[in-house]
This record gives C-alpha cells, sequence and structure tokens, in this order.
C-alpha cells in the first residue's frame, strides 16, 4: 500500500492507495497515530485511489473518527467510490462521517486550514507537551511559539 500525506496549516491530507486491508491497516494506523501523537487533529482521508477495504481498513477509520470526535478533532473522507462506498453502505458507517465529493472540497472552507508552517505546529505542540516537537533550538522555538501564539518572544524586562 502507498499512503500519501501532505499538511495542510493544521489539516493532515491523508491518501492511501491500494487495498486497505488486514495487511495494510497497520501501515495507515501508524500514520494517523504518529499525526495524533505530533498533535495534529484535523483529518482529511481521500479514498479515491484504493480499491478496496475491509473490515480492518474500515476499524482504523472509525477509531480516528471516535478520536478525534473526543479529543477536539475532525474527520473528513472524500473519494468514495465503487467497491470501497459499498463497504461503508454494508457496514452502516457512511452516516457516521462528513464526506465530500473530493479533496478540494473537503479542504475547502474547513475551519482548520491554516497557512501556518507545519513546523511552528510542531514546535507549539512540543512545547504545550501534546506531541513531539521539532528539532528546533529553544530561541527559535521560542520565537514560533510565540508567533503563533500572537505575543512578543523577547521578555519584557529584557528591553524587548
Amino acid at each position: 500500500m502507498e499512503i500519501v500525506r501532505e499538511d495542510h496549516g493544521q489539516v493532515v491530507l491523508v491518501a492511501p492507495g491500494g487495498r486497505l486491508d488486514a495487511r495494510s491497516a497497520g501501515d495507515l494506523e501508524w500514520l494517523l497515530d504518529d499525526a495524533w501523537n505530533r498533535g495534529r487533529r484535523h483529518f482529511v482521508l481521500d479514498l479515491a485511489a484504493l480499491a478496496g477495504i475491509d473490515s480492518a481498513g474500515l476499524r482504523v477509520l472509525l477509531a480516528l473518527l471516535q478520536r478525534a470526535t473526543g479529543g477536539g478533532g475532525s474527520v473528513r473522507l472524500c473519494g468514495l467510490d465503487g467497491a470501497v462506498r459499498k463497504a461503508f453502505a454494508v457496514a452502516g458507517m457512511a452516516q457516521a462521517f462528513a464526506v465530500y465529493v473530493n479533496r478540494e472540497a473537503a479542504l475547502a472552507q474547513h475551519p482548520h486550514r491554516l497557512d501556518a508552517p507545519a513546523a511552528l505546529i510542531d514546535a507549539a505542540a512540543g512545547l504545550l507537551g501534546v506531541g513531539a516537537a521539532a528539532a528546533l533550538p529553544d530561541p527559535e522555538r521560542a520565537a514560533a511559539v510565540a508567533g503563533l501564539l500572537g505575543v512578543s518572544a523577547t521578555p519584557a524586562d529584557q528591553g524587548g
């Protein structure tokens, strides 16, 4: 299975290709868990390149939805066609997700699609203790987080 990942501000776009089944579901689950542990909470999954999905693949997507719902995040799906759409319908899961025609529609108007670079979000997440931080020196990390929070990185008592 090939998995493409793109960051769109705070939104992680994930596009798996091939079959999402018992053999490959662990790869997708690892990628999603890694993004979550790094502080990402908003996901768009483009399933257009999937040839099929089984119960193991559906379980990974449902687990992400449950995690996001309970953790202040969001999950949007797009590109559900053919066998993938049928699997969602048979499992009764189509109504559980926000479903869009394509990735552009899923990303458009997303409230968490910011233009902030991923390194800035990683730095803030690390300092706030919600995930692994990017390997930035402390002054760079402080400046990045200060910019994200809209405050000065120089303490007032240092003449800043």
